[in-house]
């Protein structure tokens, strides 16, 4: 290759720019005209470069979409989290207060088609009625018992609350007011049949077996924990469902405390088990969270 040329491609990328004087223009065309290789090297720069992309930004992605992952790991722990406090607060705020029994409590009165109708006083606003049959005495029982919440009380007024008690005529009817508060229940309708007196409506005792299964499942699966802590494909699954009767345990003490008996067993038992639920998607959901904060915290401490 000349001198010339190698001056020429010295210029070549000012050249291809359009970055030189008219003069050097001229002189760098006119060598063009008759050298192929300055030529083709020109052409060669005149071509787009093809791109490829830097390797550094597929860590960078990576980084971005766990980002991303984190922060909806945070969005639904701290939703989850609040729909349980909510349920705890509701199931507290709607648990109800039996009322013991009292003359200006409820009226009871026959109606002219023959029926039976319970008026509530109106600070009831809510009852409930439980029906029985007594072979021997061919006797149709009712029990009855009523309640105000904390909700009610201080949300709204529902009014005075009535009941409806069918009467066939062929059977006897007697209507017991249950008291739930430790006293017998009382007879407000129906002939005083002293085989149904001093009869007394007992709470349930069904939290109390569950909460102990959840407290054996708890001790039982942390001791395979620990038997098991070198095998890491199981203690996994154990991590995770050691978790259930943890959750299990916080809930019923949210909303239950201490105390194991209930008159409204149905109720508890599914507030329980809800909020049980959403317990442990938050725990399941923060746990991943509280282990990268430890490892942030243990990276800047060094």
């Amino acid at each position: 290759m000349s001198n010339k040329c190698n001056l020429i491609k010295d210029i070549l990328p000012l050249y291809a720019e359009d970055m030189v004087s008219t003069d050097t223009k001229e002189f760098v065309s006119d060598h063009l005209e008759s050298c192929e290789k300055c030529r083709a090297e020109l052409e060669h720069m005149r071509k787009p470069a093809d791109f490829i992309p830097d390797a550094d930004i597929v860590p960078l992605k990576r980084v971005k979409k766990e980002l991303f992952m984190k922060r909806l790991q945070t969005v639904f722990f701290t939703a989850v989290l609040a729909c349980a406090i909510v349920t705890v607060v509701f199931g507290i705020l709607t648990s109800p207060k039996f009322f013991p029994y009292s003359d200006s409590l409820l009226n009871v009165t026959d109606s002219p088609n023959g029926n039976i109708i319970i008026t509530f006083d109106q600070k009831v606003t809510g009852y409930s009625c439980i029906k029985e049959y007594n072979d021997e005495t061919e006797t149709e029982i009712y029990r009855v018992n009523a309640w105000t919440t904390d909700w009610y009380l201080y949300s709204s007024n529902r009014g005075n609350q009535n009941m409806v008690i069918p009467s066939e005529g062929a059977a006897k009817i007697q209507i017991f007011f249950t008291q739930n508060n430790g006293f017998e229940d009382v007879l407000i309708y129906g002939a005083n049949d002293t085989v149904q007196q001093d009869i007394l409506t007992l709470p349930r005792q069904i939290l109390l077996p569950y909460f102990i299964l959840a407290l054996l499942a708890l001790i039982i699966l942390a001791v395979l924990r620990l038997l098991l802590r070198n095998t890491q494909a199981i203690t996994i699954w154990i991590d995770r469902a050691i978790l259930f009767p943890i959750s299990y345990i916080a809930a019923h003490l949210c909303t239950k405390g201490i105390r194991f008996t209930t008159y409204s067993s149905q109720r508890d038992f599914c507030i329980i088990i809800l909020v049980t639920i959403l317990f442990y998607c938050a725990v399941l959901t923060a746990k991943p969270l509280v282990s990268d904060c430890s490892r942030l915290f243990r990276h800047y401490k060094r």
